[in-house]
């Protein structure tokens, strides 16, 4: 009797069959999900709390260094508001990127026995850190309530900036997870480089101390706008122009699009060398 299997191939783009394969595997990806959140939280005493810990100790830190000593203007807003807000945002992104770049070494006994889309994944490290920023929201939203900040029409701009993070963060995952697997240089590089990301985004400064003439290629990092729009729209601060938006939006999508591709195109090749 022959036996049923399956044979790993390359493929060239993210068609409508590989999307409904990811959706007919979406109760693995539902059982993925909960595996990582478990991982992470089963020997914790605070458990998700750590996903407000964390940030709020690194806005205490900068509240000391960059309000208390260098004095740096804010716009009026309460320094700690100014940037828990968007340190929240940056925790998600990191975890998406870190963990989810390393993902697949963590299921080699899986990836090596049973077929599934390997990029399920990735995929459920992004849900989980999405879990994560819902969570760190509460504190965000008490922090609002403290300061009594008053919310403007441009809160309901506030979901699709989330969506276009999601959107940046999960196509850098999606690139690094691919090549993580295929070069080992990158699992070593990539904490420095994710520092370098940290310090080249506006979440302890506000992007008005970088001078003119560079802000053309500080805003080639598309998280400068993001930030800066998060920020607008929940603490009424100022608008990035339209070109850097434009700018953020085009490089988002693309490394989501160029990330999706390459993944599906060494997919079935990532067995053999995670």
């Amino acid at each position: 009797m022959t036996k049923a299997h399956y044979v790993c191939q390359n493929k060239n783009v993210f068609s409508f069959e590989s999307l409904k394969e990811i959706i007919r595997f979406k109760y693995l990806l539902q059982t993925f999900v909960k595996r990582d959140l478990k991982i992470r939280y089963r020997y914790t005493v605070l458990g998700g709390l750590w996903n407000i810990i964390q940030p709020l100790s690194m806005m205490a830190i900068f509240s000391l260094v960059f309000s208390r000593i260098f004095h740096v203007e804010t716009g009026g807003v309460p320094y700690p508001l100014f940037s828990y807000s968007v340190l929240i945002l940056w925790q998600s992104v990191a975890r998406m990127v870190t963990q989810g770049g390393s993902s697949l070494s963590g299921y080699i006994g899986m990836l090596t026995k049973v077929y599934f889309p390997r990029i399920l994944i990735p995929i459920s490290i992004i849900i989980g850190a999405c879990i994560d920023f819902l969570i760190a929201c509460i504190l965000l939203i008490g922090m609002i309530c403290i300061y009594d900040v008053s919310l403007t029409s441009s809160a309901f701009f506030a979901l699709p900036i989330l969506v276009l993070i999601t959107i940046l963060g999960s196509g850098v995952t999606f690139w690094v997870s691919a090549l993580d697997a295929q070069f080992r240089d990158v699992r070593a590089a990539l904490p420095f480089l994710m520092q370098i990301w940290m310090f080249a985004t506006p979440l302890m400064y506000p992007s008005s101390l970088v001078p003119e003439r560079w802000m053309w290629l500080y805003n080639f990092n598309p998280l400068v706008a993001q930030v800066e729009l998060f920020r607008w729209s929940l603490l009424d601060t100022p608008l990035p122009k339209a070109s850097y938006i434009i700018t953020s939006v085009i490089i988002s999508i693309l490394l989501f699009c160029t990330g999706l591709f390459y993944f599906q195109k060494v997919e079935g090749t990532l067995v053999d060398k995670v």
